[in-house]
């Protein structure tokens, strides 16, 4: 065990050191010639991109693209990124849109990745309606946005820490609008032995509105031991918070 942390140590180590060597050439050359932006462009991040104009009155220009990210650098990435997105601008309604979505992406070093993936929105309207809408994940349970903006289902932003056989996954989300914050995430985990397995929960919510001041919360964990289809034990909490006018509380147990 000591042995490995030492080479992960030294690995991250030597990573770190090429990164600042590689960023440190970047920037001491003061002449942003065309080397340097290339140089730039590959230690950080690459997109294609696609631009769609209305013609000949533009009422709309829309942005596809994807984007590559891999850090620290493309060769051995701790962090590698991929994202398709598409972006409009409605001068019309006078309104942004963009929709992203998290692909085929990991962070960690050789066979120690969480993979990652979800969907990210956002919406601004500034003409008769004035809406702001931002999310990276969803939202929480209660919140719907505005129909107008058209916000697809968002998948939840989601870590897989452990693969297979155990199985450890993070659900999250976190979402600003106009008058609301919001949070939330969910742990999973699953353990097999034989016909024998276990199952565990562990969650959150929350939500805070401006005005008029406002918030939710919930929290809820749950643990089941099962052989085959058939559930041997299991326990769950719940427990949810609301307020301030009027207060709510509530709390279950099974």
């Amino acid at each position: 065990g000591g042995a490995f942390f030492q080479r992960l140590k030294q690995g991250l180590s030597k990573s770190r050191e090429s990164w600042a060597q590689k960023i440190g050439a970047i920037f001491q050359n003061r002449q942003w010639d065309e080397q340097s932006l290339v140089a730039m462009q590959e230690t950080l991040i690459t997109a294609d991109v696609g631009l769609v104009i209305e013609l000949p009155s533009p009422t709309r220009v829309v942005l596809i693209g994807a984007l590559r990210a891999a850090v620290p650098m493309p060769a051995a990435p701790i962090l590698s990124l991929k994202s398709s997105f598409v972006g409009t601008l409605d001068l019309l309604r006078l309104r942004v849109a963009i929709d992203a979505s998290i692909y085929d992406s990991y962070l960690g070093i050789g066979p120690f990745k969480a993979s990652l993936e979800g969907d990210l929105a956002l919406r601004s309207s500034w003409g008769a309606q004035r809406d702001l809408v931002v999310s990276v994940g969803g939202f929480h349970p209660s919140y719907h946005p505005p129909p107008y903006l058209r916000v697809p289902a968002l998948r939840r932003i989601t870590v897989s820490l452990l693969k297979d056989n155990p199985r450890l996954t993070l659900r999250a989300y976190v979402a600003l609008t106009t008058n609301t914050q919001q949070v939330g995430a969910d742990l999973e985990f699953y353990f097999k032995v034989s016909s024998f397995q276990i199952v565990g929960n562990f969650g959150f919510d929350a939500l805070f509105q401006v005005f008029p001041f406002g918030f939710k919360a919930s929290v809820r964990a749950s643990v089941a031991v099962r052989a085959g289809s058939h559930t041997l034990f299991s326990i769950g909490l719940e427990f949810d918070l609301e307020g301030t006018n009027p207060w709510r509380v509530k709390g279950t147990a099974s």
